[in-house]
């Protein structure tokens, strides 16, 4: 078995550098402001490519979950490389709404569906005795693509403009997605059946592989589903709005501070006012501190997914999905008392805590997928529990929404999440593995 290893993890390194790239998807940001200055498109026409995109992603891994069970992953992958590179080249030639929504929204977001799905699915065949680490290491990728990869493509954006940028990330995942196809494969029986055994013996893997069908007829599958929209919802929402979250508590400590100082109270009043933030803090200032304080939840977002691996294969699932949890409810409480007091520090402390939480939780719902209904229909069956990140986007942000616009603060939006997580807590002693049949 020995001379297998190095193939193993080949295979895992491809597929790493494969989601990394995947993980853009989450980089559409970057490309909003030269569109809106373009077009004079407002925020919320923009926005509906993103959601677009998360939803197309999930209907992706849903087709690709089916395919590869009737053709084969090269297929698959190859199909991949097309929606990518065609959706980004057509993408270059946006000139309406519905065209972007079309080419980005629907091919990205469907191709970045279709890979993501097979290039797990395909890898952790690999390892069915590290169904926990292997998920979290290769999710760090996807995770923390946005964060390693979004700084090229800003450099690009300013080098390029946003056409030839688009294009020139279509014809870059045509070459990476189509080089996978032909180097990715699914490992044999010879090997994998001491490995599952092997796992099997130690409780690590279920005792028997479950079809899509025979898995949403579980409690489990339903209870965890719960869970996971509860996590997902704040998670999505919040990191959402990380950045605007940042600039309230900056600008209005800043401008407490300020209004302190001017009142006689010193430099020692200014400097309690701002709890942490400097009087008067410039708005240009106060962007570059919100946007670091956002890449803390991406850097965080993917080290989670790889410390719930490994907690997920020393420990078991319940102290993951506890400390998921438990990790979700303090952020929120460091958000809000950090609003309350102006403490920036603090928000940046509730921000890696939540960016934590999120990547564990992705982590979680990969892991349960092999761990509790076997390896072997691993890509349907885990397309079909991404499906939760679909309610999950409609209503964490209506929720932040609403509770943003009733009080004009996102301190309200922090208790109500703190209500949410403590839900997810309580939720997750009620998950247990699945009764064999």
């Amino acid at each position: 078995m020995s001379h297998a290893t190095p193939h193993r993890l080949l295979y895992f390194f491809v597929a790493f550098v494969l989601l990394m790239f995947f993980g853009l998807i989450y980089a559409w940001s970057l490309f909003v402001d030269p569109l809106e200055a373009e077009f004079g498109w407002d925020r919320s026409a923009t926005s509906v490519v993103f959601t677009l995109s998360i939803i197309t992603f999930c209907a992706g891994m849903l087709v690709a979950g089916a395919l590869e069970e009737r053709t084969s992953p090269r297929t698959v992958m190859l199909i991949t490389a097309a929606c990518l590179g065609l959706g980004l080249i057509a993408s270059a030639f946006t000139e309406s709404l519905p065209f972007i929504y079309a080419t980005y929204g629907v091919l990205v977001g469907a191709g970045v569906g279709l890979g993501t799905d097979v290039v797990m699915s395909v890898t952790l065949k690999w390892f069915p005795d590290k169904q926990g680490l292997a998920s979290g290491a290769m999710l760090m990728g996807f995770g923390g693509g946005t964060m390693l990869l979004s700084p090229v493509v800003t450099t690009m954006l300013g080098t390029l403009g946003w056409r030839l940028t688009f294009g020139a990330l279509g014809v870059i995942f045509v070459v990476l997605v189509g080089a996978g196809a032909f180097i990715m494969k699914l490992p044999t029986p010879e090997y994998v059946r001491p490995l599952l055994e092997k796992a099997r013996q130690n409780a690590t893997v279920a005792a028997v592989d479950m079809t899509g069908g025979q898995m949403v007829r579980t409690p489990t599958f339903w209870v965890f589903m719960v869970y996971l929209m509860l996590v997902t919802c704040g998670g999505l929402a919040l990191i959402s709005q990380a950045v605007p979250a940042a600039m309230e508590l900056l600008m209005g400590a800043g401008a407490a501070a300020s209004a302190a100082a001017s009142a006689g109270a010193g430099a020692s009043g200014a400097a309690a006012a701002g709890a942490g933030v400097s009087a008067a803090l410039p708005e240009a200032e106060a962007l570059m501190l919100a946007t670091a304080a956002m890449g803390s939840v991406s850097a965080m977002n993917g080290l989670g997914r790889l410390i719930n691996g490994f907690i997920w294969d020393k420990f078991g699932y319940r102290v993951c999905l506890t400390w998921i949890a438990v990790a979700f409810a303090a952020g929120m409480l460091c958000c809000a008392f950090a609003m309350m007091g102006g403490n920036f520090p603090l928000l940046v402390a509730g921000f890696m805590l939540l960016g934590l939480m999120y990547g564990g939780n992705m982590c979680s719902m990969s892991a349960m997928v092999g761990t509790f209904f076997g390896p072997k229909y691993y890509g349907i069956n885990y397309a079909i529990a991404t499906c939760q990140m679909i309610p999950a986007a409609i209503v964490g942000p209506q929720i932040l929404a609403l509770s943003q616009m009733g009080s004009g603060s996102y301190l309200g939006a922090f208790w109500v999440f703190f209500g949410v997580a403590v839900a997810a807590l309580v939720v997750s002693f009620f998950i247990k593995p699945p009764k064999a049949a």
